[in-house]
This record gives structure tokens, C-alpha cells and sequence, in this order.
């Protein structure tokens, strides 16, 4: 170790000694709230007081996994937090003194994963927003960091013409593919040869890609969208988009009447909104004291029915029951015999949204006028949306988005499709007039439900769909009659995050699945989903591993620099391993000959 690293051992281990005496002393005192960073632990709403810090954890976990070994171990967590990917170290939080002295006894010095984990007392974390407040006091007034305009924040490249959008986006995910080869080369050594020949044959990157498809639809595309409600700049109630996060030291909502990727349908009803909170007695919620009441504006519009889901998203919490009740009565007034009457809302509910713990773990819709949900068509198909389903926000966009995926995964009479996240089962549903058969898996049941519903509500008969986590269901669908010896294709389109570790690993051990179709918006978080398919065979990847064959970028978001970009895969088997398993193949099939043969 050298000296400048023993001294900050030093400097780290001081500071670890008793970490949370200064900070408290500070929260307990009164004078200079507006400017002490920890504050806000005094107020009632944050573990971060509990909070422990783990170190020299596992190279590779995933936060499943995690979950479990926590569990497993009877801890009391209320929030896990990775200050970047894999990191060899995580901040754990408890909801009390003892859990977290309970959590620090348990974790430290136990051996996971082949490390022994070292745990320890943690300082919270400081107030970002106070924290930001302060840094622009010490500038003399000027701002530390420089809010940004909203359409900077939401929509930066609407400067640009359509077609040098496209003409960005490609360049990006030609990028992002480069960059990719560069960790296939590291942890599959086996395709290096390989890999250089594909660079070279397609101009550095690891296969073919297609020019990014556009979407048909580039303004006003948006059929979902989640408004703040907020203040501005000036102290003005106002619904629309925050100018930052609150993690980067920014609450101000900014009005969205200026954005080009919001309907004008929708732009309306949030302006009626906004009238209808600013003449309320209750006033809007304030992140940094969880004070009032107006928190959130949701809207889902179909396209095809014309039809308008709102959700009107409160912090109950500070609310008694009456006065909950009455605010359910004024804004189903305000939508369906007042002002808000012009908008035509289809679907109304109201949520509360507290902040989550033992008691209230998840935020509570009540409906309170109309249908529970809309439907919105996709290749002709007629979708159930409800408040919380998946549904693409870009309709128009959805259509090139499923077209591409048939396309690229060849899909045939012959083929079953595995729809991994399933959702409300647009994918899956899409596919089954091409297919021979769809199994669906998704973890949320009302998702489940919705896609059960529309297989029936458009008369497909060839799909089924279950409720459950993915790796519990792979093996058992891969062994069903017709499917282990089929062609089979695997669609995964998982959240923002990507799947599971033990998905992937279900997913390179059946045996008898050939081609992948990975279809991601954020391909930079999911890299390591990608690789687990094409390393080398291990232990827990005992399946011969995938190779990338093409990309094909799809542009679902038009004026913002995201994407979505799909993979295909196709499983890389030895010609001799091929060999021996199509000769084991007729040897069964003699052998069933000939016991058909002796029983006739």
C-alpha cells in the first residue's frame, strides 16, 4: 500500500470512528435550518440515519440476489443504495437503530459469493438541495449549477430537423455497439478471431446493423406522460416537468405548453388542472418538507378511441379522512360538471402516494369516474390499458417496434415465442398470427390479467400468459410437449435495468432455445446482460453461449436522444456438439420406432 493510500485509510477509518455525533448535533439544532445539510434527518422521513456501508462485495450480483441474502437473513431493510454498477461496495439503510446495529452484526465478516464482506457504520448523506443552496450562497448569489430550460431538460434535440435526428441516433448506437466489441473481446476470448473479422466487414462494429426505422409519428407522439406538481422559479403552483432531480438540488417545475412530443389533448388537461390546483385550499408538495398535498398529474391517451385516462396523485398523508374525501368529490366535480368537462376524461382516479414503508408499501388508486381503463390498437389489435400497465408510449412507434422484432427473430408457423416481460402482451400478441404458439411470463399480475384479457378480446387462441418471475418459469415452458423440440424464439424486453442474473442463466441453459431477441431503451445499463449470454460456459452458464448476429435501432422518442435498440442472438454450437446431438436425436426416434413396432 502506498503512503498517499495509508494516509486516507487513516483519514476513512477517523471518520468511521463515530460517525453520526456531529451530524446529529447538527440536525438537533434549530438555528440555521434553511442551511444545515442534515436537517432533514430530524423530520421523520429518511433512514439514511440508519445506514450502514458494505464493502468488498462480489464482483458480479444482482440486486435480486441481494434482496434475498438480506432476507434470508432476517434484516430489516428499508432501501438499498449502489453508488454506480458492480460496485465493490453498497449502502444499506434499516428503519432503526437496532435493525441497522442488527444489519452491521450480521454482514460483517460473513462470506458470500467466495468474499467476506466487511460492514460498518455510515454517514447519512447531506441534503442535495440545501446542499446546493448553500453552494450558491458561497458564490455570491450566482448559482452553482445552472438550471436548464425545459426543453433542454426534456426535449434537446427538437432544435434539430427529423432526419438529423436520426442521422445522431444511428451514429450513437453505432457507438454504443464499439464500445461493446471492446468488453465481447475481454470476456470471451474464444471470439476474438471472430470478433476482428466482423469489425472489419462492418466498419467497427461487432455485426450488422440496419439504418435506425423512424417513427411514423414525430410530434405529439406521446400517449403516456407523469407531470410534477410543483412551483416555479417565481413561487407559482404549476403542473409540468421538473427543471432537475432533486438528488441534483433542483424542485422547480416548469409549465410543458412549449414541448413538441406532448398532445395537445394532454397539454390542455393540465392546464385545467393546474387552474383546478391553484384554486384549491391545499397547496402543492414540498419534496424538501413533504409538506401538502397535489404531488402528480398522470395522463394515458389512445390514439385510436380518441379516449383520456387522468390520475390526479396526492400526498394523503397530510390529509385527514374527511378532507380526502371531499377533494375526491371536487376534482371528480371539476372533470365531469366543471371547467375540466372539456377535456372528455374517459378514466379518472385518484392516487396517494405516501411515502412507502411497513404500513403503506404501495401507492392506492381509487376510481373514481368512468372505465377502469382505455384501449389503445396496435397492428390492428385492440389493447386493454390500465393505470399502471406497461403500453409503449409511442403507439405509431409500437408498430415498428413489433414489425421489427417479427422481422429480425424470422418468425414462422413453426416458431413458439417466448415473451420474457410479457407486460400487457403487445409483443406476444403481435407475433401469434405469425407464430405457431406464445408463452408469456410477467411479475406483475394485473399485467398478466390485461394480457389474458386482450388475447381473448381479439380471439387469439394461441398464446398463454403467467404470472411469476421469469427463472421460474423457463425451464418448465422450454420442456412443455412442442416446445423442446421446436423452434423456439425468446423475445426479452425487461425494465430500464434489464433482467435478473438467474434469468439469464435459465435462459442459456435451455437447451433447446437457438435465438434471442433482446429489445432494450438504455442499451449502456444493460451491457452485462448482454455479455452473460455470450461468455464462455461456466458453472451456472452451462449452455453453449450466444453470439450477436444484427441490430436494428428503432426511434420511439422523437426530440430526445433515446431509442430502443434490439439484439438479435443466435446460439453458438460446435458443429461436432450439433453432430452428436442430431445423432442422439434419430437414435431416440429408432428406438420409439421399434417399441411402436413390438407393441403392434
Amino acid at each position: 500500500m502506498s503512503t498517499s493510500d495509508k494516509v486516507q485509510e487513516d483519514k476513512d477509518t477517523m471518520e468511521q470512528e463515530n460517525p453520526q455525533e456531529e451530524i446529529k448535533s447538527e440536525a438537533e439544532n434549530p438555528e440555521g435550518a434553511e442551511t444545515n445539510e442534515f436537517a432533514y434527518i430530524q423530520q421523520g422521513f429518511t433512514s439514511e440515519i440508519f445506514k450502514i456501508e458494505v464493502r468488498n462485495m462480489p464482483k458480479h450480483y444482482g440486486m435480486g440476489e441481494l434482496r434475498k441474502h438480506l432476507q434470508k437473513n432476517s434484516l430489516d431493510v428499508a432501501k438499498i443504495k449502489l453508488p454506480r454498477q458492480n460496485s465493490p461496495w453498497i449502502y444499506i439503510c434499516f428503519r432503526s437503530t437496532e435493525a441497522r446495529d442488527e444489519g452491521i452484526r450480521a454482514l460483517n465478516g460473513m462470506k458470500w459469493k467466495g468474499n467476506v464482506l466487511e460492514a460498518s457504520e455510515a454517514k447519512p448523506a447531506p441534503d442535495p438541495l440545501v446542499k446546493r443552496r448553500n453552494e450558491d450562497a458561497e458564490q455570491g448569489g450566482n448559482p452553482a449549477k445552472k438550471a436548464r430550460t425545459i426543453q433542454e431538460c426534456t426535449t434537446p434535440l427538437a432544435h434539430l430537423t427529423y432526419e438529423d435526428q436520426l442521422k445522431q441516433k444511428q451514429s450513437e448506437a453505432e457507438n454504443l455497439l464499439k464500445r461493446f466489441s471492446g468488453d465481447i473481446w475481454k470476456a470471451c476470448p474464444g471470439q476474438r478471431v471472430e470478433i476482428e473479422r466482423l469489425r472489419k466487414e462492418f466498419n467497427g462494429l461487432p455485426c450488422e446493423m440496419e439504418q435506425i426505422r423512424a417513427s411514423p409519428l414525430i410530434s405529439g407522439y406521446r400517449n403516456k406522460c407523469e407531470f410534477t406538481v410543483g412551483k416555479d422559479t417565481s413561487g407559482q403552483n404549476v403542473v409540468g416537468f421538473r427543471l432537475g432531480s432533486y438528488v441534483t438540488g433542483f424542485i422547480e417545475v416548469s409549465p410543458v405548453d412549449e414541448l413538441k412530443h406532448i398532445p395537445d389533448r394532454v397539454k390542455m388537461a393540465v392546464r385545467l388542472f393546474q387552474q383546478f390546483v391553484r384554486a384549491s385550499k391545499h397547496d402543492v408538495f414540498n419534496p424538501e418538507h413533504h409538506t401538502g398535498v397535489f404531488k402528480q398529474f398522470s395522463t394515458r391517451l389512445s390514439f385510436s378511441s380518441n379516449e383520456i385516462m387522468l390520475i390526479v396523485g396526492v400526498n394523503g398523508g397530510n390529509l385527514s379522512p374527511g378532507e380526502a374525501e371531499q377533494l375526491k368529490r371536487d376534482v371528480r366535480e371539476f372533470f365531469t360538471e366543471k371547467d375540466g368537462k372539456i377535456v372528455n376524461v374517459s378514466s379518472l382516479f385518484y392516487q396517494d402516494m405516501r411515502k412507502k414503508d411497513k404500513d403503506f408499501k404501495k401507492d392506492i388508486l381509487e376510481h373514481l369516474h368512468g372505465n377502469t381503463h382505455i384501449t389503445d390498437e396496435i397492428h390492428g389489435l385492440k389493447f386493454r390499458i390500465s393505470p399502471e400497465a406497461f403500453f409503449q408510449i409511442n403507439t405509431p412507434g409500437a408498430d415498428v417496434l413489433y414489425r421489427s422484432i417479427i422481422d429480425l427473430g424470422r418468425v414462422t408457423k413453426d416458431t413458439t415465442v417466448l415473451d420474457i416481460c410479457c407486460g400487457a402482451g403487445t409483443i406476444g400478441l403481435c407475433c401469434a398470427n405469425f407464430c405457431k404458439r406464445v408463452l408469456g411470463v410477467e411479475i406483475i399480475e394485473q399485467a398478466v390479467k390485461d394480457a389474458k384479457f386482450n388475447a381473448e378480446a381479439n380471439s387469439i387462441e394461441n398464446c398463454e400468459f403467467f404470472t411469476g418471475n421469469t427463472d421460474d418459469f423457463i425451464f418448465t415452458l422450454m420442456n412443455r410437449p412442442g416446445v423442446s423440440d421446436g423452434d423456439v424464439l425468446a423475445v426479452v424486453d425487461p425494465p430500464r435495468a434489464g433482467v435478473r442474473v438467474k434469468t439469464l442463466h435459465q435462459l442459456r441453459n435451455a437447451r433447446n432455445l437457438n435465438r434471442l431477441i433482446y429489445v432494450s431503451c438504455d442499451p449502456k445499463r444493460v451491457f452485462k446482460n448482454w455479455l452473460d449470454l455470450m461468455r464462455p460456459c461456466s458453472k451456472t452458464m452451462k449452455g453453449y453461449p450466444f453470439k450477436l448476429k444484427k441490430a436494428i435501432p428503432v426511434d420511439m422518442f422523437p426530440h430526445t436522444p433515446h431509442m430502443e435498440l434490439i439484439l438479435l442472438f443466435e446460439r453458438d454450437i460446435p458443429a461436432e456438439a450439433d453432430a452428436a446431438d442430431q445423432a442422439n436425436a434419430e437414435d431416440q426416434q429408432k428406438s420409439k420406432e421399434s417399441e411402436e413396432s413390438d407393441t403392434k
